[in-house]
């Protein structure tokens, strides 16, 4: 098992280290097809739409991470099913969680807007890969918050649509084998 794991590591550096490794250090060269924009033109940090007087559930932390049994409101950020919030205020600021449920968005949270040109998946791995960043450049005292100037300015090699699901396929398929050398130790 480790070696296949190993072997997919392998494969997935060589098929993009000519094209990433050198490029993407400071974009000085990227693939033909490639660019480079900053976060902020690939998505927004948005609250969801004011609604009240229907009963939903607070799409709060706990609750998104299964810690706790959902409690309801009777006003709030409407936010419908399959949407993403990110984390904006605590400790775990820049976690993304995709909304199981419509509901009204927790306080600590802003919807995140991806856009349609982007593959979803392929952003939200760009996000996860800069979440160290994020959570250890917060701003503020009391309450830690995302420094969202920091996430907006982050910049995102953006490869060609296909290009961007292979990659997210590449991952996948490298977690999934990763997930089985973790089962069998």
């Amino acid at each position: 098992m480790i070696f296949e794991f190993c072997y997919h590591i392998i494969l997935i550096y060589n098929e993009y280290n000519n094209k990433i490794r050198e490029c993407i250090a400071h974009y000085t060269q990227l693939p033909k097809g490639w660019a480079v924009a900053p976060m902020q033109m690939l998505c927004s940090l948005i609250d969801g739409n004011k609604q009240s007087g229907i009963e939903r559930i607070n799409l709060d932390v706990k609750y998104l991470r299964g810690e706790r049994e959902p409690k309801t409101l009777t006003s709030g950020k409407y936010i419908s099913a399959n949407s993403f919030l990110i984390l904006v205020d605590g400790e775990n600021s820049g976690e993304v969680f995709r909304t199981p449920i419509e509901g009204y968005q927790g306080s600590t949270f802003k919807q995140l807007l991806i856009n349609e040109n982007m593959n979803t998946e392929y952003l939200l791995q760009v996000i996860n890969l800069h979440r160290k960043i994020l959570r250890e450049n917060k701003v503020g005292s009391a309450i830690p918050h995302l420094n969202k100037k920091l996430f907006k300015a982050i910049e995102v090699p953006i490869p060609p649509y296909k290009e961007q699901e292979r990659i997210f396929e590449a991952i996948k398929l490298a977690f999934k084998h990763f997930d089985i050398i973790m089962e069998s130790l």
